[in-house]
Order: structure tokens, then C-alpha cells, then sequence
């Protein structure tokens, strides 16, 4: 089961920074995962959130202010917003990373584009997983052939909707990865990845537990979208 750093290895650093995700790697992470928005100016930024008050205690919303201003964004914890390309360098380097795009109206998915092209050489862009809420993105990067493409579709049934767009990659919320779900996916020839916790569960999204993620193991989920990438890491290595 692949570990996918959830913002980053967001447990112990930063969310949606270069340490983080830089921590992840070094902690046996298979991909990392970033959120993407846009900037007032265009410039794809890395960011979860509509606005800015949970990281920075401020109300304005990313695409309320300019580039430079998002850059001067800190907080105490170390918290700060980055350019997305900052993210896609790891996919220069040969590593994967899964965008999870907040923003698909067209202008921002061709800044998007443009951002992957300009950062990360042709043979590499497959490792970009380019992750889609709706089915005009997952159409978007489909037509250019070069990125993975993962659903992050709102229920489970619509993952066929997806993977007929052109997803070969779906995420479920750990209440939806049932064994039987799961596996009819898979006949389909989709790969599963699970965001862990949320609702239906004890913990926030990204969070968990020793026990749901040998429950997840055993329910044949290929990844897991985790906040605690060294303890996914400890609890595959004792299934084994």
C-alpha cells in the first residue's frame, strides 16, 4: 500500500511546505500531495483553505491578494504559502506528486498547465497526478496526455463516471473503502488510494490510527493519503 503524504508530511511540519514535503520523501512517502489555488495575479500558489484565517488569522481569500503578498503570509508555527512550483521540482527530480486542484475554473487549470511544462521535463510529467473534483478537469488533462489523473470524487458511486473521463486513479474517504467497493473498482482497473479519517470516522481527514490503517490494508486499498507518513510507514512494515 502506498503512503501518500497528505499536504506534506503535515503531522510533524507545515502544511503545504517545502520542509514538509522535503520530510516526507526522507521518511518513505511514495507521493506527496499539495492543494492548489490561484493568486489575484495569476500565479498558482499552494494553499487548503478558501481564505486565510485557520493559517494566518486573516479573512481575505488567496485569490483576494497578489503573489507577493501570499509569499509574505507567516505564521508561528512556520507556516507559509509557496509557489506550486516549489512542489512540481519534486517531480523533476523523479518523484511523484499529487495535486489536489482547488481552483478548476479554466483559467486557473491552464496556469496549471503551464506551470507543470515549464518545471518539470516531458518524460517526468507522469509522475504529476493531476487530482480532479470535477469531470471538465479530469477532460482538461486527459486531452493532454502526459499527467496520471486522480478522482477525488464525492461519493463513492461516482468513481465509474470518473474513470470513464479518463481517471485511472480514484481517491475514497476511508467510511467509503469497503473491501467490496473497493475491489469492484479495481475490476474496472482503477487504482484506489483512500483519504483516511473524515466523517464517519474518529479523526479529521488525514489523520489515523494503527488500526484503520491495517483495516485499510486488509481491505486492499493500493494508498493511503495519510497526515503521519513515519507511522503508515511503521505499520506496513509490520504487516509484512
Amino acid at each position: 500500500m502506498k503512503i501518500i503524504a497528505h499536504r506534506g508530511y503535515s503531522a510533524s511540519y507545515p502544511e503545504n511546505t517545502p520542509e514538509g514535503w522535503a520530510a516526507a520523501f526522507a521518511n518513505g512517502a511514495f507521493a506527496i500531495e499539495a492543494d492548489v489555488r490561484l493568486s489575484r495575479d495569476g500565479i498558482c500558489i499552494c494553499a487548503h483553505d478558501p481564505d486565510l484565517n485557520r493559517l494566518f488569522g486573516r479573512p481575505e481569500r488567496p485569490e483576494d491578494l497578489s503573489f507577493e503578498a501570499l509569499l509574505a503570509s507567516r505564521n508561528d508555527a512556520g507556516g507559509r504559502i509557496v509557489a506550486l512550483a516549489e512542489v512540481l521540482r519534486h517531480a523533476a527530480e523523479g518523484r511523484a506528486v499529487l495535486l489536489d486542484i482547488k481552483d478548476e475554473t479554466p483559467t486557473a487549470l491552464d496556469a496549471i498547465w503551464l506551470d507543470i511544462v515549464e518545471t518539470v521535463p516531458a518524460p517526468n510529467r507522469h509522475l504529476v497526478i493531476a487530482g480532479c473534483h470535477t469531470l471538465d478537469a479530469v477532460h482538461f488533462f486527459a486531452e493532454r496526455e502526459e499527467t496520471a489523473i486522480l478522482g477525488f470524487i464525492p461519493a463513492a458511486e461516482q468513481g465509474e463516471t470518473f474513470l470513464e473521463a479518463g481517471a485511472s486513479l480514484i481517491r475514497f474517504w476511508e467510511r467509503d473503502a469497503t473491501a467490496e467497493e473497493i475491489a469492484r473498482m479495481q475490476r474496472l482497473g482503477a487504482e484506489i488510494w483512500v483519504t483516511t479519517g473524515g466523517a464517519g470516522t474518529p479523526f479529521r481527514g488525514g489523520e489515523t490510527s494503527a488500526d484503520a490503517l491495517a483495516h485499510l490494508l486488509a481491505a486492499g486499498a493500493d494508498g493511503v493519503l495519510v497526515d503521519d507518513v513515519s507511522l503508515a510507514r511503521s505499520t506496513l512494515e509490520m504487516a509484512r
